[in-house]
């Protein structure tokens, strides 16, 4: 580890961020490259190392801000969802102070099911403006009761003994009282910990829909220039249906990424299309570089069961994962249950998921859903979840044309 360490230190003195062997290809680039300008503007220095999906290496990070010896912050992400900082500020107290305070706050505004590389930017745009950490209220202990016994003659033991069980059975009465009390105040107090105030958990959702917004954004404009490119050569009428269903849900995802007004869950739809759009380029070129000819491509339906090892074979992008887009690519193909979930109650349906996911169904865990509104995504009525982001029922962009219509 400590060679590692030394060859991460010193790529770090030319660049800032730093991408593993085994991240490679398994990281969102765009908003790497976003993260990359973020870190420019910043008034102190910021190192980024990106490992693979095990996990951020704390001891790793700590080696590598040693052996830089420089001072700023160090950020270490993997390629799932986690996400570790480590900082040197010599006699930078302040400096010191508000980076570890935009950790927390940075932690109250993400799940933990939201994908490293946007944890990355989130704590960079709050490098670049800091917020106060929010102040949560605390609940009163309730206090001690205290109880005195006052001794008295009793001209009989039967008085005697009937007096001290009363008093007996009235200590343990307030005993009991106290604790309950105590105990429901913890509760109150641990409660109030874990909720966040409404207007943050707003500011949260805005974060969220402005970082992706702004990927779409370039990954639109760049799916454009090759959805042209193609355009302008002569393809087979195959291949130019291709181009003609890329550029249909190009259109779509552009049209939900230019709404102001679009939620979380509709820009990870775009993320969908834009994948959708990506891999019809994807298979045109693929056609075109084997000189398959006028052989006829696979119908969608046939597409869309083939595994994901075998869509790696052929060059293709890959699905994203059906229980949660934001979660990145998928690694598989499963059945999920999705038993007392909206329309599909009690069906099971064979989707592409993420590693992360494909875990929590080994382990009988409650799969992460994104959420619509205030509930999983399933269980509403939206074209999202009738169609389980296109990997049911037929074509999405055609789904999406009816619903508008």
């Amino acid at each position: 580890m400590t060679q590692q360490a030394q060859t991460i230190a010193e790529a770090l003195n030319t660049d800032p961020v730093y991408v593993t062997n085994s991240a490679k290809g398994e990281i969102n680039e765009t908003l790497l490259q976003k993260a990359e300008t973020k870190i420019d503007s910043l008034d102190f220095d910021v190192f980024v190392i990106v490992s693979g999906n095990q996990g951020a290496d704390r001891d790793l990070l700590e080696q590598v801000k040693v052996f830089n010896g420089g001072e700023g912050a160090f950020i270490m992400i993997d390629t799932n969802t986690d996400l570790a900082v480590d900082y040197t500020f010599e006699d930078q107290h302040d400096l010191q102070m508000q980076v570890m305070e935009q950790m927390s706050v940075g932690r109250d505004q993400w799940s933990q099911s939201t994908p490293s590389v946007t944890k990355l930017n989130m704590l960079l745009d709050l490098y670049a403006d800091p917020q106060e950490a929010p102040e949560y209220e605390t609940g009163q202990e309730a206090p001690g009761s205290e109880v005195e016994t006052v001794e008295g003659s009793s001209s009989t033991a039967t008085l005697f003994l009937g007096g001290a069980v009363l008093v007996l059975a009235l200590v343990i009465a307030v005993i009991w009282f106290a604790r309950s009390r105590r105990e429901q105040a913890k509760a109150t107090r641990t409660r109030r910990r874990f909720e966040l105030p409404a207007r943050l958990l707003d500011r949260v959702d805005d974060l969220q829909r402005k970082t992706l917004r702004e990927g779409l954004s370039e990954d639109t404009t760049e799916l454009a220039d090759e959805i042209t490119q193609l355009q302008t050569q002569e393809l087979s009428t195959t291949d130019a249906e291709g181009v003609e269903r890329a550029l249909d849900a190009y259109q779509m995802a552009r049209a939900i990424v230019d709404d102001g007004e679009a939620e979380r869950i509709d820009l990870a739809g775009a993320m969908v299309l834009l994948r959708q759009a990506g891999r019809e380029i994807a298979e045109v070129k693929l056609h075109k570089s084997t000189k398959r000819g006028t052989k006829a491509r696979k119908s969608d339906a046939a597409r869309a069961s083939a595994s994901t090892k075998s869509a790696k074979t052929r060059g293709l992008p890959q699905s994203l994962c059906t229980v949660n887009p934001l979660h990145g690519e998928a690694r598989t193909n499963q059945l999920v249950s999705t038993e007392r979930k909206g329309h599909l109650a009690g069906k099971s349906v064979r989707v592409p998921v993420c590693g992360s996911c494909l875990s929590d169904l080994q382990s009988g865990r409650e799969l992460q859903w994104i959420f619509d509104g205030d509930r999983p995504y399933v269980e509403g009525r939206s074209v999202w979840a009738r169609t389980l982001f296109g990997a049911i029922g037929g074509d999405l962009v055609t789904a999406l044309h009816r619903q508008g219509s």
